[in-house]
């Protein structure tokens, strides 16, 4: 179990006296990081008491005022206004069990396999009480997840998970990973089993009732609210640590303890969120952990998504193998890139990524769309402005070793596009190339910064 930087967590718990930060407000939360890193296994009998007006008005600073409102359409301004009144109210309504969340907003965005993605607004008052249980959860569970759990933690990123990656294939005995798909993991959470695993270590009943309204709340739609016994809405903020915590017990606790018990060789498991790789030395273990991996997923009302789990020859000495007899090794699509091997300079093996077909489609098709519905909504400088922070996101994100060409192809790409759709603005072509090229001169666009190393350091 992940003992070691305890601090972290700690840390995460903590209340920032003001929205930038400065001295740090300490809260009851504090206290229980402190014991879940000193006693792991250690259960909470009162938490309800941690829901002050004091905790409640830190969590309501922090909120993003940017983002989409709930169904009452109460903006964090005008909740703000009096705010005071409305915090105690909330308050009373906790410790009296009269609170009831407000049923989510739901919005779909779509997929890359052309499936929709359903995302849950919550109201403000809602995403106030969520925030104050997301920190409580988070200071219980941070200090027993296991050291290659990387999903929404603090002080972890994706780009930890790609480093790791690229570790564990490159410098230990990994011969076989199974790239592991959950089918509809968040609208598929059964909420029986959740409070089931919650309820091992939490041990106050007011607090779990909460947790098991928010999961109950419903979602409105057009013919009214529709409830469910399953699923926790994405987009929520509770909904990112109950998962985490769901998935600890469901895969990452089996697997160090059990699994790797009954293994000859090397293994091990990478999980981002509900993005799993398992990683085997012998193909007959990894055969072994295919053909009980569904039974344990049936247990807590899972199921895998036959389509896209797979079971692959991923290894240095498989891809050498495949490389010296002139054929393409096998590649794995693991957070938005594909992982390929390749030589290095020196003709080592060597494993690179890229990023994956998908999401350079996706990502060139969504500013298309854009730029065609603000072409004539918005003035350039506000459309350029936009586009780079765009551009600035995306390399962010991608820009890792080994992904040059692919990143140094989206901004020629979304160059094309925007000198495209500029020129539809009116019925004739109302800016040139070289006009184009000279606003882009005064007006540069981000460009590929230092790219993100994924390997050890040394």
């Amino acid at each position: 179990m992940e003992r070691r930087g305890a601090h972290r967590v700690i840390r995460s718990t903590e209340t920032l006296s003001t929205p930038r930060g400065g001295t740090r407000a300490k809260t009851g939360v504090e206290r229980i990081a402190n014991r879940g890193c000193r006693q792991p296994e250690a259960t909470f009998t009162a938490l309800m008491h941690h829901l002050s007006v004091e905790n409640l008005q830190a969590c309501f600073e922090v909120l993003d005022e940017k983002k989409a409102l709930g169904v009452d359409g109460v903006t964090k301004e005008a909740y703000g206004q009096n705010l005071e009144a409305n915090l105690q109210e909330l308050h009373r309504k906790l410790h009296q069990m009269s609170y009831r969340p407000q049923p989510v907003r739901q919005v779909e965005i779509p997929k890359e396999d052309g499936s929709m993605r359903p995302l849950g607004i919550s109201c403000t008052e809602d995403k106030i009480v969520q925030e104050m249980t997301r920190r409580i959860l988070e200071a219980i569970y941070e200090p027993t997840f296991i050291e290659t759990s990387y999903g929404f933690r603090p002080k972890r990123s994706c780009h930890g998970a790609l480093k790791q990656l690229n570790g564990e294939v490159m410098s230990k005995p990994v011969n076989w990973v199974a790239d592991i798909d959950l089918a509809q993991f968040f609208d598929m959470m059964p909420h029986r089993e959740i409070m089931t695993v919650l309820g091992v270590r939490i041990k106050d009943r007011k607090f779990l009732r909460l947790i098991a309204r928010m999961l109950k709340a419903g979602v409105q739609t057009p013919g009214g609210v529709v409830q469910d016994e399953l699923g926790s809405p994405q987009g929520s903020i509770v909904s990112p640590v109950i998962a985490n915590v769901f998935l600890d017990h469901v895969l990452d606790q089996w697997f160090t303890q059990v699994v790797t018990q009954h293994c000859r060789g090397y293994c091990t498991i990478l999980r981002y969120a509900d993005d799993t790789i398992a990683m085997f030395e012998h193909h007959e273990d990894a055969q072994r952990f295919m053909r009980v991996l569904p039974r344990r997923l049936e247990k807590f009302g899972l199921r895998l998504n036959l389509n896209k789990t797979r079971l692959l020859a991923f290894g240095k000495r498989c891809a050498q193998q495949a490389l010296m007899r002139a054929q393409r090794p096998v590649t794995l699509d693991f957070l938005g890139l594909t992982h390929y091997w390749g030589r290095s300079r020196r003709g080592y093996v060597r494993l690179k990524r890229k990023t994956s077909k998908k999401r350079l489609r996706r990502a060139l098709v969504d500013l298309n769309q854009w730029l065609s519905q603000v072409r004539n909504a918005c003035k350039l400088p506000e459309i350029w402005q936009a586009i780079g922070r765009k551009m600035r996101g995306h390399f962010n994100y991608f820009g890792v070793s080994d992904n040059s060409p692919s990143i140094n192809c989206f901004e020629q790409e979304v160059h094309q596009l925007l000198f495209k759709w500029l020129n539809r603005r009116s019925q004739r072509r109302s800016i040139t190339w070289e006009k184009f090229q000279r606003y882009r001169a005064r007006h540069p666009l981000p460009r590929p910064g230092r790219l993100v190393s994924l390997y050890a350091s040394v």
